[in-house]
């Protein structure tokens, strides 16, 4: 989104409506999406965040862009999402999982990243509105996105 159109955007708080009608704009021009997702771990807990458009806790990242792998997509989500710089290196784990709904198909990758330290992150309001450090029980007792409950009890 342009930065004009992102500010206004913000200005009015119309996130949500931007989102829907993007997502329904994706339907209609692709409607098999790509996307790549990161699942950061550190000391048994993972970073879960809220997002203004969707309900349930998901994990950062998002849709690959023309000519982008997943892991590229993943690094560069990761950076516009949370301020997060990494190395392709570090994304670890890939595990993929393909959902059908009335949005069309989904094809996400999460890759996982184990960090020492607890990294700083900057959400930006607008698309992130809340982030949790969560452990694999207490994640899995709250609203999820479908595609993180599964990675969850298959792979957390």
């Amino acid at each position: 989104m342009g930065k004009r159109l992102t500010r206004l955007v913000a200005r009015l708080r119309l996130y949500w409506l931007a989102a829907r009608l993007y997502e329904t704009w994706q339907l209609l021009a692709r409607p098999h999406n790509h996307g790549a997702l990161v699942a950061i771990w550190h000391q048994q807990h993972l970073l879960l965040v809220q997002t203004s458009y969707r309900h349930g806790l998901g994990l950062p990242g998002g849709g690959l862009e023309r000519r982008e792998t997943e892991r590229q997509a993943a690094v560069r989500e990761l950076a516009e999402e949370l301020g997060l710089k990494v190395s392709p290196d570090e994304l670890l784990d890939p595990w993929q999982i393909t959902e059908t709904s009335a949005r069309g198909t989904n094809t996400v990758t999460i890759f996982a990243l184990r960090a020492a330290r607890a990294p700083a992150i900057r959400l930006d309001g607008l698309e992130l509105v809340a982030a949790h450090w969560l452990t694999t029980e207490v994640a899995l007792s709250r609203p999820l996105v479908s595609h993180v409950r599964a990675y969850l009890m298959e792979r957390g």
